[in-house]
């Protein structure tokens, strides 16, 4: 028996109630998955960061927002879905 048989074997052994346990289980390591490989997408994607250019960039954010030269959220979102065409 391979392990495909084997478990619906078992499965169909169980009562409902554990059924649905083992469908939220599944939905959850399925989303998980989904997560790590969209972090190796990024990962890929982007250049390693050093803590010295994270920090310098967080200065600069700062200073940003205290000048006030920043966007509501909205309104950068808004902005860059226009830029892409979305």
């Amino acid at each position: 028996m391979n392990t495909l048989e084997n478990t619906v074997s078992m499965m169909k052994a169980l009562p409902e109630a554990d059924l649905v346990k083992i469908q939220d289980f599944i939905r959850k390591l399925s989303r998980h998955h989904e997560l790590e490989v969209a972090d190796e997408a990024v990962g890929k994607f982007l250049k390693p960061m050093s803590l010295e250019d994270f920090m310098r960039d967080i200065e600069v954010a700062d200073k940003q927002f205290a000048a006030k030269e920043y966007k509501e959220m909205g309104e950068a979102v808004d902005e860059i879905c226009r830029e892409l065409g979305i």
